[in-house]
C-alpha cells in the first residue's frame, strides 16, 4: 500500500512539473517531497490541528501545502519563486483554507500575518529549508515575537545534527547555543535523500524546535554572552585564554569560576559561558 501511495505522490509531483513544464533549480534547493512515509512523519511532527494556523515556508507545488491544510484551521504557505506560485495557486485554488503569499521569507513581516489571524491562539511553522539559507531562516523563525508555538523542520541532516549537538562533539559550535538558549530541539527522524524529487546530493532530518518561555540559563547582558560564545568558536582550536583575551582579565576569571583557562571553547556548556558572562556584566 505504501508504495503505491509513494508512486502516487511522486506521479502527482512529475505530473504538475510535467503540465507546466517547470524545471526544479537544485542550487535554489528546490527539492519536492515525495515519500509518503516521510510526509506521515512531518505531520506527526506537526500536529496540525483546527485550532491552529499554521505557517509554511516554501510552497513548491502545493501538495504538502495541501495535506496540511486539511488538518489545520488556516494555513498561510510562503513562497518566492514566481512560476512555483502560479503553480500553487493554480492547483490551490479550491482550497478555502489556504493563503499564499509571494516572498522572500527572510523580508516576511510576520506581524502582519499574525494580525490577521490574530483569533487563532496557536500557531505554528512548518519548513522544507533550502540547505544553502536554512541557517539565516531559522535564527529568523527562533527570534520571532511572539514566540511560534512549534517550529518543524525539514533541513540537512547535518544542520540538524549540529543543532542537537553536546559540547566537546565536532557539530557543536555557536550556532548550537544560539538555537539551544531559545528553544528545546529534537531530532524527530531523518529521510533519505529517496524521499525527494530531484534527489539532493545528502539526507535530510525532520528536527522540532520548541520556543522555551525563558532561555535555557540565566544571563545579564544577552549580547555579551554570544559575543563570548562568537570569540570562543571563532578560534575553536585556541585555549580559552588565548581566544577570550579581548576580555579584559579572562585568566583570573576563568581561574575565580574554576574553569581551565587551557579548555578550548567546543569543551564548554551554555552553563558555564553563562558564567563567564555574568562575571563579565
Amino acid at each position: 500500500m505504501e508504495n503505491r501511495e509513494q508512486e502516487t505522490l511522486r506521479e502527482l509531483t512529475r505530473k504538475l512539473l510535467k503540465k507546466h513544464a517547470f524545471q526544479p533549480k537544485k542550487k535554489l534547493g528546490q527539492h519536492f517531497l515525495t515519500d509518503p512515509g516521510v510526509l506521515n512523519r512531518l505531520l506527526e511532527a506537526a500536529n496540525p490541528r483546527k485550532t491552529d494556523l499554521v505557517i509554511e515556508i516554501g510552497t513548491g507545488l502545493g501538495i504538502v501545502t495541501k495535506i496540511l491544510a486539511s488538518g489545520s484551521g488556516a494555513l498561510v504557505s510562503i513562497e518566492y519563486d514566481k512560476i512555483l506560485f502560479q503553480i500553487a495557486n493554480e492547483y490551490l485554488k479550491s482550497v478555502r483554507n489556504i493563503e499564499l503569499i509571494r516572498d522572500d521569507i527572510l523580508r516576511l513581516n510576520f506581524s502582519g500575518i499574525l494580525k490577521r489571524y490574530q483569533n487563532f491562539k496557536n500557531f505554528k511553522i512548518v519548513a522544507n529549508l533550502p540547505y544553502y539559507i536554512s541557517t539565516p531562516i531559522i535564527a529568523k523563525l527562533i527570534e520571532l515575537r511572539p514566540k511560534p508555538d512549534l517550529i518543524v523542520l525539514t533541513v540537512q541532516r547535518e544542520v540538524a545534527e549540529r543543532i542537537v549537538a553536546k559540547p566537546g562533539t565536532k557539530d557543536y559550535g555557536s550556532f548550537t547555543i544560539f538555537v539551544q538558549y531559545y528553544t528545546e530541539p529534537k531530532i524527530h527522524s531523518y529521510a533519505p535523500k529517496s524521499a525527494f524529487y530531484p534527489q539532493p546530493l545528502v539526507g535530510s532530518a525532520i528536527i522540532v524546535l520548541k520556543p522555551r518561555t525563558i532561555p535555557q540559563v540565566k544571563v545579564g547582558d544577552e549580547k555579551l554572552f554570544f559575543d563570548i560564545v562568537h570569540a570562543a568558536f571563532q578560534q575553536r582550536r585556541k585555549m580559552l585564554r588565548v581566544a577570550l583575551k579581548k576580555f579584559k582579565g579572562i585568566s583570573e576569571i576563568l581561574s575565580k569560576l574554576g574553569i581551565d583557562e587551557k579548555r578550548r571553547g567546543e569543551t564548554l556548556s551554555i552553563k558555564e559561558f553563562a558564567e563567564i558572562s555574568n562575571f563579565l556584566s
